[in-house]
């Protein structure tokens, strides 16, 4: 009988597989060198062949047939002839103790899976697939905000409902996250703003926000020439309150002080009152017109609110 051979195909830029330490169904290693012969010095620029020593480093690797795959780095020291230091080689498929392409692949599977899933799954201790994540939404998010933001979206969202609030800035062309600030305060705000440079801060043209007094002056100051918007959302849902309060009071009957009394027509619509107009069906919008008509400043509320 003829002994099992296998050929190994990385489809690593710049890699040799010089051989293959372990081969079993859910292990698999893998021992690689880098193909350069002569790596430039990091502090002359000379080009130095003269290796000091070479050390083993384990890169752990996307896994292969379902075996966890671990590559065997052969990484050289070189000693420069000119400066006399000392260096190690990089590798750009390398990033710490993984490959970049395994790293992708867990900062991909932590949109859809839960951190000790991903760690369970790869083989990795919690933080260390905690640190990789934010350093890459970190790394991201930088990549965005080099971009010119001509609308601004900013709101606040509470990480624990009541507990732990949070502002988050959003690019409202793209729909892209630029950054979440602790709190919902006026200096975090105008902290995250100032840090992102004038020619940042310049390109902005409208800011959107909701209407609390702290986000009006965190970007007085540094986004003090684009225009401030209140948003949709929160303007409609201030003129239904204002609908709400002219309905209760158009509907009460009767003296004060006395058990209060309501008009049923306008009391029984009160529901359709606060509902879009392309929501209502024919016999719905029929009623609820025959109802406003009878009073002109709750017909001009309920207007006022659909106009919006």
């Amino acid at each position: 009988m003829f002994p099992d051979s296998m050929t190994v195909r990385l489809r690593l830029q710049r890699i040799r597989v010089v051989g293959v330490g372990a081969d079993e169904t859910e292990r698999l290693e893998v021992t690689v060198k880098d193909l350069r012969s002569v790596v430039k010095c990091p502090w002359c620029g000379f080009k130095p062949t003269k290796v000091h020593d070479v050390r083993r480093v384990r890169i752990s690797d996307l896994p292969v047939l379902g075996a966890r795959t671990t590559l065997i780095w052969l990484r050289r020291r070189f000693s420069c002839d000119n400066c006399g230091e000392r260096h190690l080689e990089d590798h750009p498929a390398f990033e710490g103790k993984m490959t970049r392409r395994l790293a992708r692949a867990i900062v991909k599977d932590a949109r859809q899976l839960s951190i000790t899933e991903i760690a369970r799954r790869y083989g990795f201790s919690w933080s260390t697939v905690m640190a990789l994540v934010k350093n890459w939404s970190e790394r991201v998010a930088s990549h965005r905000r080099k971009k010119r933001c001509r609308v601004l979206l900013v709101d606040e969202t509470s990480l624990r409902r009541r507990h732990r609030y949070v502002t988050v800035l959003l690019n409202a062309e793209t729909g892209e996250s630029l950054g979440v600030v602790e709190h919902r305060s006026a200096k975090a705000l105008q902290g995250f703003l100032v840090k992102q440079g004038h020619r940042w801060l310049k390109g902005v043209e409208v800011v959107v926000t909701d209407g609390s007094e702290a986000y009006r002056a965190a970007i007085r100051t540094p986004l003090g020439l684009a225009s401030h918007v209140v948003d949709r959302f929160h303007a409609v849902r201030w003129f239904a309150a204002g609908l709400i309060e002219v309905r209760r009071r158009i509907q009460r009957i009767g003296d004060h002080g006395e058990r209060p009394a309501f008009e049923p027509s306008i009391f029984r619509s009160r529901f359709l009152q606060i509902t879009r107009l392309d929501h209502l069906s024919d016999d719905h919008y029929v009623h609820l017109i025959d109802v406003l008509s009878k009073d002109p400043e709750l017909w001009h509320a309920w207007h006022l609110v659909q106009m919006l």
